[in-house]
């Protein structure tokens, strides 16, 4: 009875888990290369987007792609980017925990 009460809860907090975890975007691939996987950059000359308020990243986003911000690294990934794509990535980097 104890093992199963354990195996029970132990199924539970997983799927609670997964259930909290947000995907990551499909356009997030390509941030992947210069700030990790969840926006916790190791290198110094990219910035951690982990933890970020939203409303700065989308800021961000759009000076980029509409060249009020200039960069020659992230203007062309940027570029292409839609507005909903832009706050899609801002969410989830904002909502990743920064390390």
């Amino acid at each position: 009875m104890k093992k199963m009460m354990i195996a029970a809860l132990s199924t539970g907090l997983l799927v609670s888990a997964s259930f909290g975890a947000q995907a990551a975007p499909a356009k997030a691939a390509t941030c992947v290369g210069c700030h990790g996987a969840d926006g916790n950059s190791v290198v110094p000359n990219f910035p951690k987007l982990a933890g970020q308020h939203a409303s700065y990243l989308e800021k961000q986003l759009k000076d980029f792609r509409d060249g009020f911000r200039k960069d020659a690294t992230m203007q062309p990934f940027a570029k292409g980017l839609t507005d909903a794509e832009i706050k899609e990535l801002a969410d989830f980097y904002a909502a990743q925990a920064p390390k």
